[in-house]
């Protein structure tokens, strides 16, 4: 009785507690902002899609247009650069500093992943619909077992100030993309209500890479499955198990001849190079 009693308790406080968003994009060392919905000056030259998601809110339908890159999501009309083999960092903050001091929330553990997708053309005027999207980083369990006593990339995220990074492959040809960082929070996966987070932003890659990645990814709503039982019906708190599958597409392989492949990134080895200080506070 009283562990459920305690259960019952953490779900409550978990449902009401402020979420987060992406304050800060860093790509090669260099800050671009992101988006906060109550921002009262946003940076013009901002690279993150807007979006109207209330309260630092997750998205639950993975068939929705709002599951691309949050809801009612339209793109920026700026691009920051990076070079392929670059570092690309995602600062997640909240404007609620007391239930999430660190960028994320303790209790709304899971994974960390990125992806990215070619526009084709311009971004700012892309279909959202039409991106198509390639996992190029990821972590989920860090280690030990894969409940509340083990270590996520979520905690990882926030014993680094709420950041976390991604490689853009050396192979990715110069063009205009758009960069999908997402945190999946575990805590009411068990009655099958996984918490989606993510944001968007504009890249334009440089470089000597040749895949365009014509013809490759998927669309966000074939990114995950409600059979992926790591993500619906799994108990963060009753799991005794010491692994857990990330969900999702295979990480990307370079197609390039040469070189190794692409190594999966690991939130502990993100640079924290112009990591913004603060994050903008709602008005």
């Amino acid at each position: 009785m009283t562990r459920q009693l305690s259960l019952v308790v953490t779900l409550l406080v978990t449902r009401v507690a402020a979420h987060g968003y992406i304050n800060t994009f860093t790509l090669d060392g260099v800050d671009y902002e992101g988006f906060s919905r109550w921002n009262p000056t946003p940076d013009p030259n901002a690279i993150g899609w807007s979006f109207s998601t209330p309260d630092e809110g997750p998205e639950l339908d993975m068939r929705s247009p709002d599951f691309i890159c949050r809801r009612d999501s339209e793109p920026s009309r700026n691009y920051g650069t990076i070079a392929a083999g670059g570092t690309a960092s995602f600062f997640w903050t909240s404007d609620d500093k007391v239930i999430n001091p660190n960028g994320w929330a303790e209790s709304h553990r899971g994974p960390v992943l990125t992806y990215i997708a070619p526009c084709n053309g311009d971004c700012a005027s892309v279909d959202k619909s039409s991106l198509r999207w390639t996992k190029i980083a990821e972590s989920g369990l860090v280690s030990g077992p894969a409940n509340t006593q083990g270590v996520w990339a979520t905690d990882v995220l926030r014993e680094n100030g709420g950041v976390n990074s991604a490689t853009i492959p050396r192979s990715i040809a110069p063009g205009k993309y758009v960069l999908r960082n997402e945190i999946i929070a575990l805590h009411r996966a068990h009655i099958n209500e996984p918490e989606f987070y993510m944001q968007c932003g504009n890249i334009e890659v440089t470089g000597d890479g040749t895949d365009d990645l014509s013809g490759s990814g998927v669309p966000a709503a074939e990114l995950y499955s409600r059979s992926d039982s790591q993500l619906f019906g799994f108990s963060v708190y009753d799991s005794r198990d010491n692994e857990w599958p990330i969900p999702g597409p295979a990480l990307y392989q370079s197609q390039q001849s040469q070189g190794p492949p692409e190594t999966r990134p690991s939130p502990s080895q993100q640079s924290q190079r112009g990591k913004p200080t603060g994050a903008s506070c709602r008005g």
